[in-house]
């Protein structure tokens, strides 16, 4: 009897325990989730991410292993009749303390993205790039990297990488470069050719000219600061622009362009192997067609482009300056200016050179005569000059040669070298001009007599 008693009771209690259910799960049908409830108001913003999708996912779910539980619906339905549980599992569902920290963790994460992404918007041109959330192997979402971690790969691939260096710069320039097209440095111990050590003579003389005293360079503050402090190459240009290398008014004799790319036609070449690098030269002298040679306009308009080193039109130049820069904001190197020396000046000598070619094949009189076709060049930094010299020795080959050097801190150097580059500008518009314009004088001559000989060999 006992027996059957205790086996009876559980019947009535299942009744009312599954009537209790079906109002439970009733009532559970109207609430929200708990955890979407508790989100912020502007979560549905950041909702959009993929990343914040997936761990709001993860943070729905119920905790109940081995049970087949599916995320919860957005309108769940009350289960039927027939389901059968503990009363401690029917009850509104609440996270876990798991599910809350995970939850809580990912919220922090979002306000600190959302911080981070207004302290980036302020900064301005500062603020590094916002990299997109990306998917692993799995398909699973990986968070985007840090600005710091983007900023430190950048700069171990730049530092790793190879760096590209410009053609001057190359070790081998001088030996595979040059010397491929002809362009050579001529070693110090050998004699200049006689035209060569004649012109040098010239420019060596002394000026009547006045200039600084050596008082006056020793109080040169300026000067002294591009050696005492290091200058970067625009300083040391700008003091000798002012100080050695006079700017040509437009009315002048003599122009000079500024970092103007020589034509690629007036740099020599062999036509097979590695050219030589474009000069742009940080001063270039030479003439101006109105200025230099208004008689010669119709001449030198018949030549086309033959007596033009750059797109300005500047005409048979013969004097290349290029600067460099030694100091805390990055070193110079003057072989790297005196490479770009070799390739400039041998430009300059090669546009004289097609003057001597025309004269010699349009010209058959034993009274015409050649111009001298040198060049100088000047490697230059803060506290040193070097003075070259270029021409052509034979049909192929040109040089250039060291025909001083100017510690320009030392006074008498700096005023030395000064009056070199004036002699040299005084060479240009005078001894060398006539050469030219005379030269221009005889072509003109010939002109007609090639017309009338070639209209009688039209009528025979």
């Amino acid at each position: 009897m006992m027996t059957k008693g205790v086996s009876n009771a559980p019947p009535r209690r299942s009744a009312r325990l599954l009537k209790r259910l079906q109002e439970q799960r009733l009532n559970a049908a109207a609430i929200p989730s708990p955890v979407v409830a508790g989100l912020p108001q502007d979560a549905d913003e950041i909702d959009q991410s993929p990343t914040k999708k997936a761990g709001l996912t993860n943070t729905q779910r119920p905790e109940v292993e081995g049970e087949g539980a599916q995320p919860a619906d957005k309108h769940p339905k009350p289960n039927p009749p027939y389901a059968s549980f503990p009363e401690k599992f029917v009850g509104p569902f609440q996270p876990s303390p798991r599910a809350n920290s995970e939850h809580s963790l990912i919220l922090k994460w979002l306000e600190s993205v959302g911080s981070d992404r207004d302290s980036r918007s302020r900064s301005g041109s500062r603020s590094a790039p916002v990299i997109s959330s990306t998917r692993d192997t799995n398909g699973s979402t990986v968070p985007p990297m840090s600005a710091s971690a983007v900023l430190v790969s950048r700069s171990t691939r730049s530092s790793s990488g190879p760096q590209r260096e410009s053609l001057v710069e190359s070790p081998q320039y001088r030996r595979l470069t040059l010397a491929s097209n002809n362009i050579h440095m001529r070693p110090p111990n050998q004699e200049f050719p006689e035209d060569i050590a004649s012109l040098i003579n010239n420019i060596r003389k002394d000026r009547d000219s006045p200039g600084p005293s050596l008082e006056d360079v020793r109080q040169d503050s300026d000067l002294a600061a591009l050696s005492w402090m290091g200058a970067e190459e625009s300083q040391v240009e700008s003091y000798f622009r002012i100080n050695v290398f006079p700017f040509m008014h437009s009315t002048d004799i003599l122009q000079c362009s500024y970092k103007q790319p020589m034509a690629k036609y007036t740099v020599p070449s062999t036509w097979s192997g590695p050219k030589v690098s474009n000069p742009v030269p940080d001063i270039l002298y030479g003439y101006q067609e109105e200025n230099g040679f208004p008689q010669h306009l119709t001449q030198l308009r018949s030549m086309g482009t033959e007596p033009m080193a750059n797109s300005p039109g500047l005409l048979y130049p013969f004097l290349v300056v290029e600067f460099t820069g030694d100091g805390p904001s990055g070193t110079g190197s003057l072989w790297v200016a005196t490479n770009q020396c070799l390739g400039g000046s041998a430009s300059c000598v090669n546009i004289a050179e097609t003057l001597n070619r025309r004269l010699t094949w349009e010209c058959k009189s034993d009274t015409v005569h050649p111009i001298n076709s040198a060049a100088f060049s000047i490697a230059m930094s803060g506290t040193e000059a070097r003075l070259y010299i270029s021409w052509k020795q034979s049909e192929l080959d040109y040089y250039m040669a060291n025909v001083d050097v100017f510690t320009l801190q030392k006074p008498q150097d700096y005023i030395k070298f000064r009056k070199y580059v004036r002699n040299i500008l005084d060479w240009g518009k005078g001894r060398r001009l006539e050469e030219i314009r005379k030269s221009l004088d005889i072509l003109l001559e010939e002109t007609p007599k090639r017309k009338r000989k070639r209209k009688s060999s039209d009528e025979e």
